[in-house]
């Protein structure tokens, strides 16, 4: 005969609590696991000496602001982002280096970002999505003339989209600028 412990089984009671414990466990574990928004505010010191401030921040998207893409959306294969690249800030020893709005309002779910230099140029990586969305957008930085931008998948081995900016305003103060993007 089984004993009951104030008309209940003890039994039942155990996996009532273990059910319970495990429901919170999942719900934590998912709360978790949940995509936030990419931020990262570092300075970096350089091989040359060069000192790099970078900040880069995302938000979530607001009500009604982001639309399902197809294309011109890096970090996403269709459907609607989560996240929308707010900042994107770069200072090469204090003086600001200006990236337009336009050249990183298109990335997103962003993971990582590093700082680099290679032949004395500053290199800026931004990786971000998953799967048939994942991207390699690589900031190649000619000093404070401009800048090159390759897109590319998670491992480049084609570059999806090339840009080249140069910064014209920078011609009148610096005959350096005048080649471009070396």
């Amino acid at each position: 005969m089984k004993t009951r412990i104030n008309g209940r089984l003890p039994m039942l009671g155990f996996f009532k609590m273990l059910l319970l414990g495990s429901a919170i466990w999942s719900f934590c574990a998912l709360a978790q696991t949940e995509a936030m928004p990419f931020a990262q505010e570092k300075t970096y010191l350089l091989p040359s000496g060069q000192k790099v401030a970078v900040t880069f921040r995302e938000r979530q998207c607001k009500s009604g602001e982001c639309h399902e893409v197809d294309a011109g959306t890096w970090g996403v294969d269709g459907g609607i982002p989560k996240f929308v690249t707010e900042t994107f800030l770069v200072f090469i020893d204090s003086k600001q280096f200006v990236i337009p709005e336009k050249f990183y309002k298109d990335i997103t779910n962003t993971r990582s970002l590093d700082v680099s230099e290679l032949n004395g140029q500053v290199i800026l990586e931004l990786k971000g999505g998953d799967a048939a969305g994942a991207y390699s957008a690589r900031f190649k930085l000619g000093g404070m003339c401009g800048f090159e931008r390759k897109i590319c998948g998670e491992v480049c081995e084609e570059i999806w989209e090339r840009t080249t900016w140069y910064n014209s305003f920078a011609y009148d103060w610096d005959p350096g600028c005048e080649s471009g993007i070396q």
